[in-house]
């Protein structure tokens, strides 16, 4: 079942943002991983900032759905490869963000992530 939306989003000084989203406008960490932090905005919406987002087709952001198991990520990327989607692969675990996950790209170019934490 699909669990959670994140935004994530490019930045080049994330202790200055976790000053203004956590500080300024008081919204809790829900995790940080090192170079990317997620912050809990109301009951069950999430803000993501990265430092390691490469620019793609002038975007520096990315949508994140999570979901609750390992197989509803693959559910998911096979239901997408037979709507001929392009995706980056099939879904792998990223040992330093502790998640297992791919990308898709949506019609805009934008980069679409689906993903479940470990």
């Amino acid at each position: 079942m699909l669990r959670d939306l994140i935004n994530f989003y490019k930045v080049s000084d994330l202790e200055k943002t976790k000053l203004f989203y956590g500080g300024v406008l008081k919204l809790p960490i829900y995790l940080d991983q090192g170079p990317c932090i997620i912050f809990l905005v109301g009951e069950c919406g999430k803000l993501g900032f990265c430092t390691h987002f490469p620019e793609k087709n002038g975007c520096f952001g990315c949508i994140t759905f999570v979901y609750d198991t390992k197989e509803e990520v693959e559910e998911q990327y096979n239901f997408l490869l037979n709507q001929n989607v392009a995706v980056s692969g099939p879904p792998t675990i990223n040992d330093r963000f502790k998640i297992f996950h791919f990308f898709a790209k949506d019609p805009n170019g934008l980069s679409v992530e689906f993903q479940k934490f470990l």
